[in-house]
This record gives C-alpha cells, sequence and structure tokens, in this order.
C-alpha cells in the first residue's frame, strides 16, 4: 500500500504487504520488504534496505546503503546513517552513525 503523497523513485522494490504512509520520500533502488511499514515523512535514502516487518517511526531519516534488519524499530525522528546496519530485531533509540553496525534492545554499536 503506497499513500497519495508518497514518493518514489526508480528502481524501488515494495514488497507484499509493506505500507509506504503519507509524506513518505523513497529514493532510487531502494527496497521496502515485506510487512515493512515506512511512516509518514520517512526519508529513505538510495539503495537502503528496509527489511521485513521492519518499523521506521514518523520522521525517520534511513541513509544511503543502510541496511534496517528483520523486525528492527527505529524511533521517531531518529537517522541511521548512510552504510550502517541495524541488526535484526533491533530497537533504534538514539541517532546511528554512517558506517556504524548496531545490535540489541536498546541498539548499541559493536566493534568491527
Amino acid at each position: 500500500m503506497v499513500g497519495e503523497s508518497a514518493r518514489l523513485g526508480v528502481g524501488v522494490a515494495v514488497f507484499a504487504g509493506a505500507v509506504l504512509n503519507a509524506g513518505a520520500s523513497v529514493a532510487d533502488g531502494v527496497i521496502v520488504n515485506t510487512r515493512a511499514s515506512v511512516d509518514h515523512d520517512n526519508v529513505i535514502d538510495s539503495f537502503a534496505h528496509v527489511s521485513v516487518g521492519v518499523a521506521p517511526a514518523g520522521g525517520v531519516h534511513i541513509g544511503e546503503r543502510a541496511l534496517v534488519g528483520i523486525g528492527s524499530v527505529v524511533l521517531p525522528g531518529l537517522t541511521v546513517g548512510s552504510d550502517a546496519v541495524v541488526g535484526g530485531g533491533a530497537v533504534v533509540v538514539r541517532d546511528i552513525p554512517a558506517g556504524a553496525t548496531v545490535v540489541g534492545v536498546p541498539a548499541k554499536q559493536v566493534q568491527s
């Protein structure tokens, strides 16, 4: 389901059961996987992957090439930086810097 005011770039894949709400902006090459719910006013930059069952709340920004893992939650107004990885089931409660990998509840950065 794609809201009337949602904006989709070229080559976006929206899978079964996914929802893109009002004002969502999804750039080129993004994957919005099965049952993901992209809330109002989210911005998802090019080639990011919003995995199965992910729930980014309103006003979330997901950077280029970021991967938000299966079943993760991102609280309202936060940013997941470019090339960041959010592990499956994580709950993001603060901004995630570019290139970081976070896991857990609440999500914490792991050493690479």
